[in-house]
């Protein structure tokens, strides 16, 4: 089934490039047609210089080769592809050298040592305009910069050391040179469109289809000389229009490479913030969980000394039991994961129904044992559903809070049921809540400076809350004064026994 739809892909593939070169070839031909009519016409020649007007349009084809020579550059480092840099050597060599060359000496007047250095730069050109297509992969993108370089020192040296007669003269100025140039193009042309074939790329076409061009302008040039007594602009007409064609193609290059840059930028980025989230959260748990394990030992530290007295009893066997279980607690926090999702899902594994009495008694137990005044109201058979060890941690940061903010004042909690949920409600006897503070102090980070703490316990107790399906709210009471913490949490249904907490 997978090699029927990818034969499938690759067909569809095929029949669109085929479609975009039947009508990239067209196009072009039809320019390319339009193009010599202009140029070889008697009218359009009376009414342009003709001792200038190849010139002036020679030097627009080397400009317009010159901005490709740029894209290509660019292209090669945006695609990290050596091949596009040859290519932007040679098209430096050929648009900078060879045809400024051009116009400044006319096939006329020129000596032998010039059309030999001239014969040098453009075979460079050439070869590397070959190698832009079957770049050696040792040499890089910095090799085709090497091989200009070393063509141009030749060229140089050509018109110093070529003498004007000779056998040397023979072979520049014979058919060597117009055969030279005609198959290099023809080659370099070649292999561009059966690499762009091959590869069915339709922005390489165009490349492969602009040097075509220049290919056909140079065979346009051995059959029809330039100069007296017929002259035209067909020659560097169609030069202009096959390096217009070849920026077309290497500004799509730019553009897709462009493209495919911001496509990465934009997935790094989405990783990044991925990774920012994630550390966020794992920054966040962690201080919850350093949160908790302050609240719990300074909870056991005020009382150690009572259990290593040596006495029996029913209120010292409570203490001992509400020590173990606050001690079972602070380990299962500790041995919890500090990935945040494993988190999630360690607490969702936990989750059950548990008996309120022993849960809340071993804590008050805890803080009566500190001196603190607390009472405690739980109705009979009082179950919940969840975790018992979150909902110990949600009742200690209340009691916790109640100290911070009420010192010295009695505390109540109380647990009962109210519309098949439980209700859980720890409420000092202090100052109350600020006006309108109600929902800003469950949020990160408010505290009182004053009071001390992180500001993190009501936060905490929240989501906490939250994540057993459950609620908190606070508000301001009266007679007497107070605040009262009010915790709604899941009920056991009354046909599913609840369990007891699981004793460290």
């Amino acid at each position: 089934m997978a090699t029927g739809v990818t034969s499938a892909v690759g067909r569809l593939r095929r029949a669109r490039f085929t479609s975009r070169l039947a009508i990239d070839v067209g196009a072009l031909l039809a320019l390319c047609a339009g193009v010599v009519v202009l140029a070889a016409s008697p009218r359009v020649l009376q009414w342009l210089h003709q001792e200038t007007a190849a010139d002036i349009v020679t030097l627009v084809a080397a400009g317009i080769g010159a901005a490709a020579a740029i894209l290509a550059l660019v292209a090669s480092r945006l695609l990290n592809e050596a091949r596009l840099a040859w290519l932007a050597a040679a098209l430096v060599l050929y648009c900078l050298v060879v045809l400024p060359w051009g116009v400044s000496a006319p096939a006329g007047s020129i000596s032998s040592a010039t059309q030999a250095s001239r014969l040098i730069a453009y075979a460079t050109a050439l070869v590397l305009l070959v190698f832009a297509v079957r770049s050696p992969r040792r040499m890089g993108s910095w090799g085709g910069w090497v091989i200009m370089l070393a063509g141009a020192i030749l060229a140089v040296l050509a018109l110093f050391l070529v003498p004007d007669r000779g056998p040397l003269t023979l072979l520049v100025a014979g058919p060597v040179n117009a055969v030279v140039v005609v198959v290099g193009w023809v080659a370099a042309a070649v292999l561009a469109v059966v690499d762009a074939a091959r590869r069915q790329s339709t922005t390489r076409l165009r490349i492969g289809l602009g040097l075509v061009i220049l290919a056909g302008a140079q065979l346009y040039r051995l059959s029809t000389p330039m100069g007296p007594p017929v002259p035209d602009l067909v020659f560097p007409a169609l030069r202009v229009v096959g390096m217009a064609v070849l920026l077309v193609g290497l500004l799509q290059l730019v553009q897709r490479g462009l493209r495919s840059l911001q496509e990465e930028n934009f997935e790094q980025q989405e990783e990044l913030a991925a990774a920012a989230l994630h550390m966020e959260r794992a920054a966040a748990h962690t201080a919850e969980r350093n949160h908790e394990l302050r609240n719990g030992l300074a909870g056991l530290a005020g009382i150690t000394h009572l259990l290593s007295a040596e006495s029996d009893g029913p209120d010292h066997e409570r203490l001992r039991s509400a020590v173990l279980a606050e001690l079972g607690r602070l380990h299962t926090i500790l041995e919890r994961s500090s990935d945040p999702l494993e988190l999630e899902e360690d607490l969702a594994d936990a989750s059950g129904s548990y008996q309120l009495e022993p849960m809340l008694a071993g804590l008050v137990e805890l803080q009566r044992a500190r001196g603190r005044e607390v009472r405690l109201e739980v109705a009979d058979g009082l179950a919940a559903l969840g975790d018992p060890a979150v909902a110990a941690q949600i009742v200690t940061n209340l009691l916790a809070n109640c100290e911070r903010h009420a010192p010295g004042t009695p505390v109540s909690v109380t647990a009962f049921s109210e519309h098949g949920d439980v209700v859980i409600e720890v409420r000092d006897r202090g100052p109350g809540l600020p006006p309108g503070k109600e929902r800003e102090v469950l949020g990160r980070g408010a505290h009182d400076a004053r009071a001390g703490g992180s500001g993190l316990g009501l936060h905490i107790s929240r989501e906490l809350v939250e994540g057993q399906g459950g609620s908190l709210t606070l508000r301001t009471v009266d007679g007497p004064r107070g605040c009262a913490a009010t915790v709604i949490l899941p009920a056991v249904d009354a046909n599913r026994p609840a369990t007891d907490p699981v004793a460290p």
